[in-house]
């Protein structure tokens, strides 16, 4: 019995394959014209899009080494310090992601957009020249030689773009990976130009430095301006020696802000031009339009050879 339907099971299976092949057969032409198709068109999409280079920067804390007296009065005065709203450095853990999620923020990137105006680079280029080092735009959005908008607005929007418009295109060209068990932050920027982006990530780093540079300042200032009221407020000289103590480390704090450029965030090593484009890949996209076009075509066949199965010898 077991030997009988073994047998059958492979005259089955001879019986699928010889109707696989002769399907594949009758409709070789059009699987071989539907493949070519899609393989041309593939080559196209593959020739038309333009390399893009990423700028690379690893990039560690640069208040975990400045713990010191401010770790030991975060654990001797922490709770009193909390109710004044001052920060005295004991949970700087958390500031390398606050500062991450701060520089993919709206307020953040269009304030960079602005600041630099990038503008005609993110929304009205096409490709860079590699041979001039010049960017090549869109002359019907944008002219290069006037410094002019001219596109046609959408629906809502102006002829002259604001930052809001150039956010999500800045967005997608950054990537952030933040390991926080080694320590190390990778950041990265992707654009046409491979100068352009390195310029981006050095900037985007050196105002996210600046910004919370001036933060903390702020903070520190206000905080001193605080503590100088309570002092007066108080008679009790062990109080007043506590709040004196929180004084001297937040003036430590201000100086730090005033001398130390790289405040967040330091860069591990000089980020480098990237020489080799980091995408696209177009043997990927020429091999993944060729196995589609054949796929879709087998498909194809196989439902057209069902609906009309007398056709089929």
């Amino acid at each position: 019995m077991k030997h009988e339907l073994l047998a059958l099971e492979t005259t089955n299976d001879i019986v699928s394959f010889k109707k696989l092949f002769s399907i594949i057969f009758r409709m070789k032409w059009f699987i071989l014209f539907v493949t070519l198709v899609f393989a041309a068109g593939s080559i196209y999409i593959a020739k038309d899009k333009p390399n893009v280079y990423t700028a690379k920067g690893i990039f560690v804390p640069a208040q975990s080494d400045s713990g010191g007296g401010l770790s030991q009065l975060a654990g001797q005065f922490g709770g009193l310090a909390g109710m004044a709203g001052i920060s005295l450095g004991g949970g700087k853990g958390d500031d390398n992601a606050i500062a991450l999620e701060l520089l993919k923020s709206r307020s953040f990137l269009q304030h960079f957009i602005k600041k630099h105006n990038i503008l005609p680079e993110l929304l009205a280029t096409n490709t860079w020249d590699s041979e001039t080092n010049t960017l090549v735009y869109d002359e019907t959005m944008y002219l290069e030689n006037e410094k002019k908008w001219v596109r046609g607005a959408p629906p809502g929007r102006k002829v002259i773009p604001t930052p809001w418009e150039g956010y999500y295109t800045l967005l997608n060209l950054i990537q952030v990976e933040y390991i926080s068990k080694k320590g190390f932050i990778n950041i990265s920027v992707t654009y046409l130009s491979p100068e352009i982006a390195t310029k981006w990530l050095n900037l985007l780093i050196a105002d996210l430095n600046s910004y919370w540079r001036l933060q903390e300042k702020k903070i520190a200032v206000d905080s001193i301006e605080y503590l100088q009221q309570q002092v007066k407020k108080t008679n009790n000289s062990e109080m007043q020696t506590i709040f004196y103590s929180i004084i001297a480390e937040q003036t430590q704090k201000i100086l730090l802000t005033e001398v130390r450029k790289e405040y967040l965030f330091k860069t591990l090593a000089p980020i480098v031009i990237p020489e080799e484009k980091s995408a696209p890949s177009r043997a990927l996209i020429v091999a993944a339009g060729t196995f589609l076009g054949g796929l879709l075509s087998l498909l194809f066949s196989f439902v057209y050879v069902n609906v009309r199965p007398e056709k089929l010898k």
